[in-house]
């Protein structure tokens, strides 16, 4: 099995490297490495089931083998570098990666109110044992409830409380509100 039987949408690039004296294996190391590089990127921004990343590794070892044609330093200064470099470009991509909102929606779920209220606001103004009010979201066991006029986080003392469901406050103990659903 040839390298161009491998990478079949280089065939062309790579048999004309192979012809010639050896330099265009350097030009199809640094192009696998170019589309390496972009289809990495575009793989935090578009929900390809990992499909891109597979992309990304095959281009990356094609790289490093048409590296490797062109001359046994540069395969090897290559292949490591591209491991040295690895670790590093993985944890750079997951943290660029959870800030999308792809990976906000995965991994925090979606947003359940409005975001001006996302602080609790039991300090001063805290329900008192017994006060009646509603879900506003759903408490799986933790959501927010609309007590009065004031928007409450608070966490089911029982199982899971659908929003809109009337609820009583049930304990109001350091800094965390109780509801159970009234009745």
């Amino acid at each position: 099995m040839q390298l161009t039987d491998c990478v079949p949408f280089c065939a062309p690039l790579l048999a004309d490297a192979a012809a010639q004296d050896g330099s265009g294996w350097i030009a199809a190391a640094f192009i696998l490495l170019g589309a390496a590089l972009a289809m990495g990127i575009a793989e935090l921004f578009v929900p390809t089931a990992g499909v891109l990343a597979v992309v990304t590794g095959c281009c990356a070892v094609a790289s490093v083998a048409c590296f490797f044609m062109h001359g046994p330093l540069w395969g090897l200064a290559s292949l490591l570098a591209y491991s040295a470099g690895a670790p590093f470009a993985l944890v750079f991509g997951f943290k660029l990666w959870t800030k999308t909102p792809i990976a906000r929606r995965m991994v925090l779920g979606e947003n359940d109110g409005d975001s001006a209220a996302v602080a609790p606001t039991i300090r001063g103004d805290a329900p008192s044992v017994g006060e009646d009010g509603f879900a506003e979201t759903a408490l799986r066991p933790v959501g927010w409830v609309r007590i009065g006029d004031r928007r409450v986080e608070a966490t089911a003392e029982l199982g899971m409380i659908d929003a809109g469901t009337a609820v009583t406050v049930t304990s109001t103990r350091e800094g965390r509100v109780s509801v159970r659903v009234r009745g």
